[in-house]
């Protein structure tokens, strides 16, 4: 009876270990079964290494390289391109859409966003609408942001226009890639920024392009010595810090002598002093009411400056308004 009892003793610890290293065996391999793939390579394995030109698909693929080559996917439409990329600078999306308002104006808006850290949570975010007005006249507005993928997948983003017609397209672009070569993202390590913003809520009632936008002021023209109608012209910024002063040639429908000026305030309220960046021809002093600005000579005294101002300004060198646009002559 008790050779039984330590016979026992002795196997049922033996049997206990031996489940609690299947148990482990099981749980280690089913862990590695888990760990997801590696989402570059994955991808040029389902490209099989190859470049991919059909329909609105434009693919390139880097030769001879096995180990993350770099990878070019674009899908060109009509008025529009759409693509992503991963490269030695990181994954990158750009989003470039033209879009023609009448016979002489076009709208040409591009977006870049491009993961900044190794683990491609960070991103930076450039946007550029160029607007022509002819063949040589055209306005530019752009604007910079940053987005942060959160631990929960969350984002944290400055919400820049663009972005959300941007993140629908790209996320469409992902999905019919995923379809059309047989690949599933979601079992690799990619981290699929267009589809952390489907649910993201984006401010529908907010005007991006005007709020961007500078405020322009221009003159009434003259005609200088080769009869060509001059208007001068001053860009504020939005913060009203910064701005551009130069000329407009209503004839060659371009801009002249531009010159980045800083608004440095005078001890009277919305008076500026326009410090150019670099010695400028002429240097001026602004006062800023409402929609007009009068332009005086920098060297003006405060005190003759305020009587100007309270006699409606009758000895401004020029008047410039939001109100008045660049002479359209074709």
């Amino acid at each position: 009876m008790k050779k039984t009892f330590k016979k026992k003793v002795i196997v049922i610890p033996l049997l206990l270990l031996g489940v609690l290293s299947l148990a482990l065996y099981f749980l280690l391999n089913q862990a590695s079964n888990q760990v997801p793939e590696d989402f570059w390579n994955r991808t040029a394995q389902a490209l099989d290494y190859k470049n991919y030109e059909s329909g609105k698909w434009d693919i390139s693929v880097e030769e001879n390289v096995k180990d993350h080559p770099e990878i070019f996917i674009q899908n060109i439409e009509e008025n529009a391109t759409v693509s992503y990329s991963f490269s030695e600078n990181g994954i990158s999306y750009i989003y470039d859409l033209q879009s023609t308002e009448d016979d002489y104006t076009i709208n040409n808006e591009k977006m870049t966003i491009t993961s900044t850290d190794s683990d491609y949570k960070k991103y930076s975010v450039d946007y550029m609408n160029v607007i022509y007005h002819g063949p040589l006249y055209f306005d530019t507005i752009t604007t910079s942001g940053n987005i942060t993928v959160q631990n929960d997948g969350s984002v944290i983003f400055d919400d820049t226009p663009f972005l959300k017609e941007m993140m629908e397209r790209e996320r469409t672009l992902i999905q019919e890639f995923e379809e059309k070569f047989d690949l599933d993202y979601s079992k690799t390590d990619f981290v699929n920024l267009p589809e952390l913003f489907k649910d993201v809520q984006f401010d529908e009632n907010e005007n991006y392009n005007e709020s961007l936008d500078a405020i322009q002021y221009f003159s009434n023209a003259d005609i200088n010595a080769k009869g060509y109608q001059i208007q001068t012209f001053l860009e504020l910024d939005k913060t009203g810090n910064t701005g551009i002063l130069g000329t407009y040639v209503a004839e060659q429908k371009m801009y002249g002598s531009q010159i980045n000026v800083t608004l440095q305030p005078r001890s009277i309220e919305n008076c500026y002093d326009l410090i150019p960046v670099y010695d400028y021809e002429k240097e001026y002093t602004a006062y800023i009411s409402e929609n007009m600005i009068y332009l005086y000579p920098i060297d003006i005294t405060d005190e003759a400056l305020n009587q100007e101002i309270q006699n409606n300004c009758p000895n401004s060198v020029n008047q410039l308004s939001s109100d008045i646009k660049p002479i359209e002559m074709w």
